[in-house]
């Protein structure tokens, strides 16, 4: 693919094996160096192994590479036990940008030669593939010959390359990428960061999921933080091959692998036990419990059913540093309020929504600073529960039923270069 910012192109560098293509079953892949062009010189290196068919529906043309942040809000630095981390140099609020940057890496989940593997880091420059190489590989050598599978498999996230679905369906593959800079901040099941992937742009977004203070250290989930403590761990020590210290695994003696769950007090399995059932409780929230769109219009569940749940959700998101799942809450929270009219409990939640989305969802951030302006007139149906209330003054309310209309998020974070069960 040649276009006028932007190329698809072979390099051979001096320790370069070689390779261009691979087959692995009925599948042919094909190496690629994307350069994403600079109008500051700092152009973009992708090394990617792809699907010829697949190539079609990558941007064209090629976007412009991200320009260096004169003033960033992290550094990476050592941390006692877990390798490098990234820290926060500033304080940083709830859905400020971290840092937006491309993939060093772009190739399927499937198990390939050790060839390739080298050759796919060998094909960036000295300098990128010496960063690459620098990042963390908890793959023994017997499982991972190359050093590069070890990385993608320890580092690798989800990207879409083929959002449309366009490809069919016997050759949709599961596509990871491998970030200098994002794969250092290090995993919590209560993370304070969040990933997002744009297509577009060839770019991978970490954003701050709540306040994080100067000298704090910035992590995302490696696995949904919504399953049981103990299936944490084990999915944790399995493919990462660490035990999480993070507050909500972290009780007494639980960094110890050889200790049962029969060791611990009974206050200790109380707390355990509470986590668990208020993450499960979360998980399933928007199917057990009323919702905004339903609400609307249904003037036989009381006016305030649906704020009353979302604010019992986001104190158990709090509790649980599960604030990933937050955003919807607050947008339906906010347009609870624009329905009964009431414009301050309206800004309030609003600004929270703009606040938390410009990074997640700049559109919806986009359309809520537009209401915000003058809500009465920018939402159509402003204050429609309210004059309906009033137009019937004597209706009963009735208690609250159970009707959801949300799909939880949390799988998007999730790392998955991992080998099967």
């Amino acid at each position: 693919m040649d276009t006028n910012t932007g190329q698809f192109f072979e390099k051979t560098p001096p320790q370069s094996n070689g390779i261009n293509t691979c087959t692995l079953g009925a599948r042919t892949y094909k190496l690629h160096i994307i350069t994403l062009p600079s109008t500051t010189g700092n152009e973009a290196e992708i090394s990617c192994l792809l699907d010829p068919d697949l190539i079609p529906f990558l941007p064209n043309p090629l976007p412009f590479a991200n320009r260096p942040n004169d003033n960033p809000n992290f550094c990476v630095r050592q941390t006692v036990h877990k390798g490098a981390g990234m820290f926060a140099v500033r304080d940083i609020p709830a859905g400020e940008l971290i840092v937006a940057e491309h993939p060093a890496l772009i190739l399927p989940s499937g198990k390939f030669p050790a060839e390739v593997y080298n050759e796919l880091g060998n094909r960036l420059s000295k300098e990128r593939r010496a960063v690459l190489l620098s990042l963390s590989n908890s793959r023994p050598k017997e499982e991972c010959e190359s050093p590069v599978e070890g990385i993608v498999r320890t580092n690798a996230l989800v990207l879409e390359l083929d959002p449309k679905e366009e490809i069919s369906e016997d050759k949709r593959e599961i596509y990871g990428g491998v970030y200098p800079f994002i794969n250092r901040a290090n995993h919590s099941c209560g993370p304070n960061a969040a990933v997002k992937w744009d297509l577009a742009s060839l770019t991978e977004s970490l954003y701050a999921l709540r306040p994080i203070a100067a000298g704090e250290e910035i992590h995302k989930p490696y696995i949904n933080p919504a399953l049981p403590r103990e299936t944490r761990i084990s999915i944790l020590q399995k493919n990462y091959r660490f035990t999480c210290d993070c507050p909500w695994c972290n009780i007494r003696q639980s960094l110890d692998p050889r200790v049962k769950q029969s060791d611990f007090t009974l206050d200790e399995l109380t707390q355990i036990a509470t986590s668990d059932a208020n993450r499960a409780q979360l998980g399933t929230w928007i199917f057990t419990h009323p919702g905004y769109k339903k609400w609307s219009t249904d003037l036989a569940r009381t006016d305030d059913v649906v704020i009353s749940s979302h604010i019992e959700a986001l104190a158990l998101i709090e509790k649980e540093g599960m604030q990933g799942l937050q955003n919807l809450f607050i947008e339906e929270i906010a347009m609870c309020y624009s329905m009964l009219g009431d414009i301050g409990a309206f800004r309030e939640w609003g600004k929270r929504v703009v606040t938390l989305n410009q990074v997640e969802d700049p559109a919806l951030a986009r359309k809520f600073e537009e209401w915000l302006v003058d809500p009465e007139k920018g939402i159509k149906k402003w204050a429609w529960r309210k004059r309906q209330r009033e137009y019937m003054p004597g209706r009963r309310k009735l208690k609250a039923g159970h009707d959801v209309e949300f799909v939880d998020g949390v799988d998007a974070f999730q790392l998955l270069f991992q080998f099967p069960d």
